[in-house]
């Protein structure tokens, strides 16, 4: 990749070195601006002293946005991938060819879902911003943007990105009601890195056959799978995971609806070992068919920050905000639409929206135009139109929302006796925007066709 120049060079201010803020910060660069990051932490700290705040996986499609960021650096390594999986049903037997009371179908994907280590992206990003720096004149600022100083920041730039994900500096943008599903948290998270399985482990409690035996993707080829267990008092995700050191790991992520027994343990965790016995128990508990494999997983244990426990309040948020002093700032990543991270779609919106960000302001440069709040809000109103509305309707759908009762009821309750159904379900991860329509058993039949070729 290389970097532009422009004849008179603007400068951006990015507030927040996660993995949006960095991810701008590096395609800002490359595209030819002049650009300050800031954090509140050093390189070091940001890698080595924080739990990844979500598992940032990648599912299919987005993986084109990332690439205009930054090179793929995993596309080789196969404990960074998977393309198949295999769902769960706790409690119903109708599908299960054991005594375990759980439900299950394989599903083949069409894609290759690429699941890396949150820290270690944010960290390539980094890397190579600073490699730019003595170039281009940029800086890394290890320095907490408070309120006050983010309306000097943005007088003394012509561009302010804030970045710093669903607190503190968020309150610069207003709730934009109309978008926003929710008014508070519709889950509680636990989620746990863990080693002690090969990224290719077949999970044959769940898949039959023996370890031999791998699951495919539409191409027939042999592939790493994931899991997704839904139970009544919530769900969970497991996958193979690249950890930021390296390390060839499973992440475990867990879902509990408010109000409920398992919300009231994920409460009770304290480190990576609770939290990984807490989500051991819950697999004895409900899905006995994985639980002995899931028993052979250990806590990283030279990660202390391998696990994370909260809830998220789905919100979007208005893209322009202004300063005390009026100075305008613009919102990015989790700071403009936060999502709850059961279908995925909070680091896939992140880069999507750097990509087109830039593409936008490279082009309003180029063109002489100015960067203010019509040209901020005709690019966000894009990225919804293009790829935030459908994020969030899917997370909607994987949550069980009262509107799509039916839609869920079609995918699950078919998926068992027809792969297209299964593969059509997990598309929605890598290609969300069918969730905006589908509302009836009838759309879900007729969305499915389109998978009856590559699962035949």
């Amino acid at each position: 990749m290389t970097t532009a120049t422009h004849p008179t060079t603007r400068s951006v201010a990015v507030i927040g070195a996660g993995l949006a803020g960095t991810g701008a910060a590096l395609a800002l660069t490359r595209a030819g601006f002049r650009v300050d990051l800031y954090s509140d932490r050093t390189r070091e700290a940001l890698r080595d002293d924080v739990p990844a705040t979500g598992t940032a996986i990648l599912f299919g499609a987005s993986r084109t946005a990332d690439a205009e960021i930054i090179a793929d650096r995993y596309a080789d390594n196969p404990a960074a991938h998977f393309s198949a999986g295999a769902a769960g049903l706790a409690g119903d037997s109708s599908n299960s060819s054991d005594s375990t009371g759980v439900a299950s179908f394989p599903a083949s994907y069409t894609y290759e879902a690429q699941s890396v280590d949150a820290r270690l992206r944010a960290d390539d990003r980094l890397a190579a911003f600073l490699d730019l720096a003595d170039t281009t004149g940029n800086r890394f600022l290890v320095d907490p943007v408070t309120p006050d100083s983010l309306d000097t920041i943005a007088g003394t730039h012509d561009l302010t990105l804030v970045a710093t994900g669903k607190a503190g500096l968020a309150d610069a943008f207003a709730t934009d009601t109309d978008r926003t599903p929710y008014t508070g948290p519709q889950r509680h998270l636990l989620t746990v890195t863990a080693t002690g399985l090969p990224s290719d482990h077949v999970f044959t409690g769940r898949t039959g056959g023996t370890q031999s035996d791998r699951l495919t993707d539409t191409d027939g080829n042999p592939a790493n799978n994931s899991l997704l267990s839904l139970h009544e008092e919530g769900e969970v995700f497991a996958g193979p995971y690249l950890h930021k050191d390296g390390l060839a790991s499973w992440v475990l992520l867990a879902w509990a609806k408010p109000g409920t027994a398992t919300e009231q343990a994920f409460h009770s965790t304290s480190d990576a070992a609770s939290a990984l016995q807490t989500l051991k128990d819950l697999h004895h508990r409900e899905f006995p068919d994985i639980a002995d494999d899931i028993d052979r997983l250990q806590p990283v244990e030279s990660d202390p920050h391998s696990w994370l426990k909260g809830a998220v309040t789905p919100r979007v948020r208005r893209p322009v905000g202004e300063t005390a002093s009026g100075h305008l700032v613009a919102a990015l990543g989790d700071t403009a639409i936060a999502v709850d991270p059961i279908a995925g779609q909070g680091a896939q919106l992140g880069d999507r929206q750097v990509a087109a960000l830039t593409a936008g302001l490279t082009a309003a440069a180029s063109d002489g135009k100015e960067w203010d709040a019509t040209l901020l809000t005709d690019l966000f109103e894009r990225h919804w139109e293009d790829h935030g509305r459908a994020g969030v309707a899917v997370t909607s759908l994987f949550l069980g929302d009262p509107l799509y009762a039916e839609v869920a009821g079609a995918f699950f309750g078919n998926a068992g006796a027809d792969p297209a159904y299964a593969t059509g379900l997990f598309n929605l991860f890598s290609e969300p925007a069918p969730a905006i329509t589908l509302r009836t058993a009838a759309d879900v039949a007729r969305y499915v066709d389109a998978f009856r070729k590559v699962t035949a």
